[in-house]
């Protein structure tokens, strides 16, 4: 016999600290503290020879002859039952010396049950550690009742008949007793590791008295004083990175423990795509978030539940909107057109992607219909190796999401609710009703001094009523959630049902958001080999939006540049009209809405059949079911609208079907795993959408298109594409240690060209874990290491379309202005899929016994057969291809990750730690006719100044903006750069009316001339150089904390909404930055001058697309802020509660950021890929406040 040892590694760890430094955002960041957790007492016996010959009163090693009973030594007996189950037992040698057992009771038996009849009547345990390991240890010891058959006994005169006995004899008893009224005495002893060698710092404390407590020294020693009537109690051990242990003192003055190595975060076990594996064994770059880990953090949609939490996924909230969509990127972007969300699978049903609809041009979030309660895991898949048998749907990476199923046992039910309060974290600063006008009547002036006796300029008064038209829109809105969730199984069945209700009215006045939700997952093994079930949500929501861009319905923008000097309603409680014709924003929210009804429903049946040991077949249907209704209805009383009312109405109807069938095969001979997966796949998917409206109603009474008198001509879509795919995967494993894994996917979609309708995507990688090699061993930090490598090709097939690479038709004016049906374009028969071949190297540690679990992964992704327009002769009669395969691009990224358990014990403190870089380049681009490669993408102008402008170059990233360079303003006349030879034929700056207090831009080629086509550069990118977050949960007895912080570095925000508001070119109210303008000669500032209708007179006006709007968008952002008490279950338990937690959360409550707009986390993707970062009016994202609780029956 000996003592059990898992792991040959001992720790020798004294602490250190890693800093990062991220300019404004984190000036020291704890990337990792300590190790962590307490193990068994397993102490080595001494050998069987010597405990047989120490005793003398045994007529034989096996039977004993004792007060006319047969004993056993209990040595004896755990050595033989080592022989006969193939089993080690590890104990104190205290703990079983002059212990004997009845031979009558060691018989034939289940071994626990053996144990069980061996050890109670000895106040004896037993507990397994894992497979054929047992550790024999004391139970708590009651005097006062004491087992005839155990290896002392009580007689009634309270005299012990001691012949021939070692046991416990009558004074030890009485001194029991005795030592149990006795003050405070030492308690000492020592604490290994797996090794023998003394552990430094282990807590040692009472159990039912935490104040009482130590550390182990550094040789493992430690004293403890034990108070008074505490003798009986249990001694708690403590360490990071060790299980932790539970020791009677017994009234003992020395206790001496071995602690084992906590290694179970090792055989977590991962979702990858169609199965399952040991995270030991992944060799792909997998990141995992479990509902445990977020369980406690209330959020609307699942989609945030990710924001700080994986590496290298990059999760943007677009806009404060409720219901609105959530913007998930991983490892960057890889397409220029087409689509660059991940691909989302539920319970194995992939979730489509392709809707853009809504009609206010915001996409919903694809994971607004799924209540985060019901969520059990989250896997994100992101190199190729991992998602290679996704095919030609993982260029952009794939979320498996895993919803929680049915337990065994009696019925659990749990109940979720929260409510509470959004506020508005920032308002901008506007000019009061004198400044709105002094700064009107100057930019007049300036223009044309004329225009103010004109109406409706003759009639501008300062009123001061000073309405702040921020205050009349924004409010603090209610927000709440109700979950109620039911699991349980009996007999062969297991299910899990849940219900949800939740309600996100919006900050701003006319926003509500509804929804409902339902799930039922059933699992029944129907027999032995046959097991079948299914997954189905339902959901139903309803959205009241309201515009929120630069349109003349837009309640923030007319909120923003509205005369301040107008109140909102007039004396007769009719809305106030505006001369100069902006709308009335409350008007907008309370007779403009825009109602959005949506049901969905994703569900699947499975069913799975063990043909052989090892070799399984599974079938799964699943469908994805999506109905979406919308309309608005714009009254006459619209000042826009001129009297003549408008009616829109918009149907949406897409449905998903897919099959999958797998046959999957495991294997264990010797030291060699094999495991094996071949699937078919098909997949077919319909929508049809339709638009219908009209104008000039003959009331406002009746809202409906029915009621319109000019109708619109209606406009409908009906699309449909498929998908045939054939996959596999094989796996092998050798000794543990060397790793391997290739899959592949061969797809054939319905989308591309008859020349390359199929697509073959494999993927391989390996993997060495080489701390299981023998020159390892004696490394002792280092508790698992392993080395992963991968590449692999994976396509992308969204966001281009039902049809690019057929010939289209159309309707429209296409015959010398007569209408008609035309070819809308050119088909493209060698149209093929966008691919990305992706490498990666990563390396993965579990450090001190697992206490610190560090990834780190190196990738590069290249794209290549871009889809992109080609140009084409104008013979042709087409401008373009709209699709073709002509552009490169590529991604390189680092990505770190830590996680470290720092403290255990009572009180407890973990923290989660990630970082990620990536490196975006346009790489190759077709010849754009004088432009060269250059693709220039320009957004909408909005309020009298011009839209920003993106453009795609070879050489740099996607996401670049483009436009003047802004120098300043020029404070003289004279500042103003004139041609150095006055008989150049061409106008300079100054001949063309430029002076002081105009915009100065860089001529960059200096001509001398301010043209577009030359004196434009890029001026910033969206891009963040890099993004991250951490999050850190404390516990201390039942109170517990959870604080999230995620951040953006590097990127760059162009804001639109500061160019409104500082142009000084229109009616409209401005910025006080204009304060600060321009007025006279020699003015030293960075405004221009006021100057109405500000056009160009130099080649580019002071409002057009300049780097003056580019602001640094980086921020940090304190996410989540959960603190909770849990009450105690004595207190629940006379109420039939099995638990209860009370809970207070805060979201956003802290922004850290320069930038000067509303907010800095906006990606507003209303206009496409190539106009990323831009602040296009965007709504903030709300301040919460709420309060929680969950209870469980």
């Amino acid at each position: 016999m000996g003592k059990f040892v898992q792991q040959d590694h001992q720790l020798n760890w004294h602490g250190r600290r890693a800093y990062s430094n991220f300019s404004f955002l984190l000036s020291k960041t704890i990337a990792g503290v300590l190790l962590g957790a307490i193990s068994l007492l397993l102490v080595q016996s001494t050998a069987l020879s010597q405990e047989l010959a120490s005793t003398e009163k045994y007529r034989s090693s096996i039977n004993i002859i004792r007060q006319g009973e047969d004993l056993i030594s209990l040595k004896v007996v755990l050595a033989d039952l080592e022989k006969q189950y193939q089993v080690n037992f590890s104990y104190e040698p205290k703990v079983v010396d002059d212990k004997f057992v009845s031979e009558k009771s060691v018989i034939p038996n289940e071994l626990e049950n053996t144990l069980k009849i061996l050890l109670q009547p000895l106040n004896l345990q037993h507990k397994q550690i894992e497979k054929g390991f047992y550790v024999i240890q004391p139970a708590k010891i009651k005097v006062e009742k004491i087992n005839k058959k155990s290896s002392f006994r009580k007689p009634d005169n309270d005299e012990a008949d001691l012949s021939g006995s070692n046991s416990m004899e009558l004074p030890r008893l009485h001194a029991l007793k005795e030592s149990l009224q006795k003050e405070a005495y030492i308690l000492s002893g020592r604490v290994t590791d797996e090794n023998n060698n003394g552990l430094l710092g282990v807590t040692v404390r009472l159990k039912d008295n935490p104040t009482v407590g130590t550390v182990t020294d550094i040789d493992g020693n430690y004293r403890i004083s034990i108070p008074d009537g505490q003798k009986q109690g249990v001694l708690l051990f403590s360490f990071i990175g060790y299980l932790s242990e539970e020791v009677p003192i017994n009234n003992r003055t020395t206790i001496n423990v071995q602690l084992l190595p906590d290694v179970e975060s090792l055989s977590e076990v991962v979702v990858v795509g169609y199965g399952t594996q040991i995270k030991k064994d992944v060799t792909g770059s997998v990141s995992s978030v479990k509902g445990d880990e977020v369980k406690n953090i209330p959020v609307a949609s699942a989609d945030a539940l990710l924001q700080g939490k994986a590496a290298g996924v990059q999760v943007v909230q677009n806009s404060g909107t409720p219901g609105g969509e959530v913007f998930v990127r991983v490892r960057g972007t890889t397409s220029l057109l087409g689509e660059t969300r991940p691909l989302y699978v539920i319970d194995g049903v992939p979730m489509n992607n392709s809707s853009a609809f809504n009609a206010s041009g915001q996409r919903p979030s694809t994971l607004a219909d799924i209540n985060p309660n019901d969520i059990e895991s989250m896997e994100i898949l992101k190199d190729a190796a991992a998602t290679a048998i996704y095919g030609a749907r993982g260029s952009n990476g794939v979320i498996l999401i895993t919803t929680k199923r049915g337990k065994s046992g009696r019925a659990r039910i749990s109940l979720d609710a929260y409510s509470g309060v959004q506020t508005i974290a920032k308002t901008l600063d506007l000019l009061n009703g004198q400044q709105y006008i002094d700064v009107l009547r100057e930019s007049i002036t300036n223009r044309n001094p004329d225009l103010l006796n004109n109406a409706p300029y003759n009639e501008l008064a300062v009123t001061g009523i000073n309405t702040n038209y921020q205050n009349e829109i924004f409010r603090s809105a209610p927000i709440s959630n109700y979950s109620v969730s039911v699991t349980g199984g009996a007999d062969k069945l297991s299910t899990y049902l849940s219900l949800g209700y939740f309600r996100q009215q919006g900050t701003i006045i006319g926003q509500d958001y509804r929804r409902v939700t339902g799930r039922l997952n059933l699992d029944y093994q129907a027999t032995d080999r046959l097991k079948v079930g299914t997954s189905t949500t339902f959901s139903s929501s309803t959205q009241d939006r309201v515009e929120n861009d630069f349109g003349g319905l837009s309640i923030l923008g007319n909120a923003l540049v509205r005369n301040p000097n107008l109140p909102v309603y007039n004396e007769d409680g009719s809305y106030s009209v505006d001369p100069l014709r902006t709308e009335n924003p409350v008007q907008l929210a309370n007779e403009v809405p825009l109602e959005t009804v949506q049901r969905r429903i994703v569900s699947n049946i499975y069913a799975d059949f063990k043909i052989l040991d090892g070799l399984n077949f599974r079938s799964l249907v699943g469908v994805d079911y999506l109905d979406e209704r919308a309309g608005r209805y714009i009254p006459s009383t619209i000042v826009s609208r001129n009297g003549r009312a408008r009616a829109d109405a918009y149907f949406l109807d897409e449905q998903t079907i897919i099959n999958d069938n797998t046959l999957s095969f495991s294997k264990t001979i010797d030291k060699h795993r094999i495991g094996a997966l071949a699937g078919l796949g098909i997949q077919r998917s319909r929508s049809a959408y339709l638009s219908t409206g009209g104008e000039n109603a003959g009331s406002d009474i009746v809202t409906t298109v029915g009621a319109i008198a000019d109708p619109f001509r209606p406009s409908q879509n009906i699309g449909d594409w498929g998908l045939l795919s054939y996959f596999g995967r094989a796996n092998y494993s050798f000794m543990d240690k060397y790793l391997l894994e290739a899959s592949f996917r061969v797809d054939g979609s319905s989308r591309f060209g008859e020349n390359n309708r199929y697509g073959t995507f494999p993927g391989l990688s390996i993997g060495w874990r080489v701390s299981e090699e023998a020159f390892m061993q004696g490394i002792r930090p280092i508790t698992d290491m392993k080395i992963r490598a991968g590449i692999g090709v994976t396509g992308n097939q969204e966001g281009i379309g039902n049809y690019p690479s057929q010939a289209l038709y159309g309707t429209g004016r296409n015959y010398d202005g007569n209408p008609g049906i035309g070819q809308s374009n050119i088909p493209n028969v060698d149209l093929a899929w966008e691919s990305t071949t992706s490498t990666n190297l990563g390396v993965d540690l579990a450090l001190f016994n697992a206490r610190v679990h560090f990834t780190a992964d190196a990738y590069l992704k290249k794209i290549d057969n871009l889809i992109f327009p080609r140009q084409l002769p104008w013979t042709s009669g087409f401008w373009s291809i709209g699709n073709a395969n002509i552009g490169e691009m590529e991604n390189r990224g680092l990505e770190f990750a830590l996680t470290t358990r720092n403290l255990t014990g009572e009180f407890q403190w973990t923290t989660d730690f990630n970082i990620a870089f990536n490196r975006n380049e346009i790489t190759s681009l077709p010849v754009n006719g004088e432009a060269g490669s250059d693709y220039i993408f320009k957004m909408p102008d909005a309020y009298g100044v011009e839209g920003p402008y993106s453009i795609y170059r070879v050489g740099e990233p996607i996401g670049s903006f483009y436009g003047y360079v802004y120098q300043g303003v020029y404070a003289r006349d004279e500042d103003v750069p004139r041609l150095v030879d006055p008989a150049e034929e061409v106008d300079d700056l100054y001949e063309r009316g430029v002076r002081g207090g105009d915009a100065n831009f860089a001529d960059i080629n200096n001509d001398g001339v301010l043209d577009r086509q030359f004196d434009r550069a890029i001026i910033g990118n969206a891009l963040p150089k890099h993004t991250g977050g951490i999050t850190n949960n404390f516990s201390y007895k039942k109170f517990d904390l959870n604080v999230i912080v995620n951040w953006s570095y590097g990127n760059d925000v162009y804001n639109m909404t500061r160019n409104v508001l500082t142009s000084m070119s229109e009616d409209y109210n401005q910025s006080t930055e204009v304060l600060s303008r321009w007025r006279q000669q020699g003015d030293v500032t960075d405004i221009p001058r006021a100057m109405y209708g500000s056009s160009s007179v130099s080649g580019a006006a002071p409002t057009d697309a300049s780097s003056r709007y580019i602001e640094d968008g980086s921020f940090l952002r304190f996410r989540n802020i959960t603190f909770g008490y849990n009450i105690p279950s004595a207190a629940l338990q006379t109420i039939g509660i099995a638990s209860a937690r009370l809970y207070v959360s805060g979201q956003n409550l802290i922004t850290i950021t320069n930038y000067s707009g509303l907010d800095p986390e906006n990606q507003n993707l209303g206009f496409g890929i190539p106009t990323l970062g831009v602040d296009y009016l965007t709504q903030p994202q709300p301040r919460v406040f709420m309060a929680g609780i969950n209870i469980g029956f």
